[in-house]
């Protein structure tokens, strides 16, 4: 029987040369993280059975038990790059707390929320239980998309020719030609019964908030493995936890999508197995965030790229001085050992999403693990589709705009 894939990731990064550091982990103040673990629970357990001055000092004794937590972590702190990466981290950890002790105090039960046919119930129970499901569009709403994005697509087919090829380069996430596809998807999806079955996981009623149109293409590398030390590359390559869970995702193909040109894979119950803590989970989260920002002393210390924040020596040596309770990275794809008992257990579970123009998952990207747009001929052509509350705040619209860039 295999061990639980939170114990066999540990040991892949103690196992991996590039992880491997000669000074220790830091010492964690086990009552302070034992406080924020029991807090969190209990706000993510009983979500509308609190009253709103409970909801209120459970944000305040989370919040001063990760000070707590943070400030004897950097009591031990090497340098300034540490104690400026402990506190880095500490600020993002408090954001998305606050964030998401706030969407479990608002996320009523899903119980009232009308989903008509059966099938639809059928789905929002795939959505609560496995944390996705597949459909197919219709072709002629597959048509109708393209037709809108037509212009958009063979634009970014000239760009790739010129070796233009950032996702920047090859997507785009706003415009007449995007509002005309969230309409098309709406309708669509209204239709066969999603956005009932995804208001019902949320416990609100939501729509397609956004979306971006993108092209993969072979000659992008975006997502190759950055160790040169290893004899090849981890299978699992960008494999990664979304940051939000306010943000339901839908990943429908344009073109047809067979194993060689950009697959979505999702792996199944992987969160699950994890067993994450709640603070070990939310530092798995945010880390990539940690020395991002141009302000940041860390930016030009770190120089790392993408999500693969790990690619830099000065990040991992910080990572790993984190205390093993609270170590966790949520694109951890790129890390895993090849070989190892990590990189079976994911690889066993993994399924891939292959099918004709239309194939579409819809998922909990804060929980399930997934990845895709890795093409290695051809192209993929597809759409990254956030669900979100049906009206917008600006603020809330702001955080949309990052989460499908």
């Amino acid at each position: 029987m295999m061990d639980d894939l939170d114990s066999q990731l540990r040991r892949s990064y103690e196992q991996h040369p590039d992880f491997r550091f000669s000074e220790p982990p830091l010492e964690i103040d086990g009552n302070a993280l034992e406080a924020f673990n029991n807090t969190f629970e209990f706000v993510r357990n009983h979500r509308v059975a609190l009253t709103n001055p409970q909801r209120a000092e459970s944000r305040a004794r989370c919040l001063r038990a990760l000070a707590e937590v943070f400030e004897s972590l950097r009591n031990q702190a090497a340098d300034d790059f540490e104690r400026r990466f402990l506190t880095e981290l500490q600020a993002e950890c408090a954001r998305l707390v606050s964030e998401e002790l706030s969407m479990y105090a608002r996320r009523p039960s899903g119980r009232g929320i009308s989903m008509g046919a059966a099938s639809t119930q059928a789905d929002a129970t795939r959505l609560d239980r496995n944390s996705h499901y597949f459909g197919v569009l219709p072709r002629s709403a597959v048509d109708e998309i393209v037709r809108i994005g037509s212009a958009d697509i063979a634009e970014f087919r000239e760009r790739a020719k010129r070796a233009r090829l950032t996702r920047e380069d090859l997507s785009v996430n706003a415009g007449r030609q995007v509002r005309e596809i969230v309409r098309v998807l709406n309708r669509e999806f209204g239709s066969l019964g999603v956005l009932d079955a995804v208001s019902a996981y949320m416990g609100r009623r939501m729509a397609v908030g956004g979306l971006a149109l993108e092209l993969s293409v072979p000659q992008a590398d975006w997502w190759a493995n950055t160790f040169a030390d290893l004899p090849r590359a981890p299978a699992t390559l960008y494999a990664h936890f979304d940051e939000s869970i306010a943000f339901p995702k839908s990943i429908v193909y344009l073109s047809d999508v067979d194993s060689d040109n950009g697959p979505t894979s999702c792996y199944r119950q992987a969160y699950q197995s994890l067993a994450l803590k709640p603070l070990q989970e939310i530092v798995g989260r945010v880390i990539g965030n940690v020395g991002s920002d141009p302000a940041s002393p860390l930016k030009s210390y770190y120089v790392k790229q993408y999500h693969q924040s790990a690619n830099s020596e000065r990040f991992r040596r910080h990572f790993m001085r984190l205390p093993a309770t609270l170590r966790f990275n949520s694109h951890f794809g790129w890390d895993i050992l090849p070989d190892s008992d990590a990189e079976k257990n994911l690889m066993a579970r993994e399924d891939l999403m292959l099918g004709p123009a239309g194939t579409f998952i819809v998922f909990d990207g804060a929980k399930l693990l997934h990845r895709g747009g890795m093409v290695r001929r051809l192209d993929r052509i597809a759409l990254q589709v956030i669900f979100a509350r049906s009206t917008l705040s600006s603020r809330v619209a702001g955080k949309l705009r990052k989460a499908i860039a």
